[in-house]
């Protein structure tokens, strides 16, 4: 006789516990995982560059270089970032402004340096 106030025990899926680093069983449905989005390389490099040339900025030449380049490795990352299955757009945004950030000071200390070498040039400093 069994016990009238205890819940029939049913018996269960007997399933085996997945080891750790394996995949459990497939989904029952059918339904496929969707692949996780890409960051797009060209906003990363972008942003880096953007950073660089924004901590940079006192360097004349080297600078202007840097910050085209940021603005436009930036730009090209930011439209990579817009198609379905990229991510990125964030980065790209943020390299597109240390860029531009980088390129004002750049252009003005690059003129700075033209006008002391040019200043340099005309005056007798030491050996006259």
């Amino acid at each position: 006789m069994s016990n009238p106030y205890q819940p029939p025990s049913y018996p269960g899926p007997q399933q085996q516990p997945v080891p750790y680093g394996q995949y459990g069983p497939p989904s029952p449905y059918g339904m496929p995982y969707a692949p996780p989005p890409r960051t797009s390389g060209l906003a990363i490099a972008g942003m880096v560059v953007g950073i660089v040339a924004l901590l940079g900025f006192w360097i004349p030449f080297f600078d202007i270089v840097a910050a085209v380049a940021a603005i436009g490795l930036s730009w090209g990352g930011m439209v990579q970032a817009g198609k379905p299955g990229w991510t990125g757009q964030g980065m790209g945004i943020a390299g597109l402004v240390c860029g531009i950030l980088a390129a004002i000071p750049a252009v003005i200390f690059l003129v700075l340096f033209i006008v002391s070498l040019a200043a340099a040039g005309t005056s007798c400093a030491f050996y006259c």
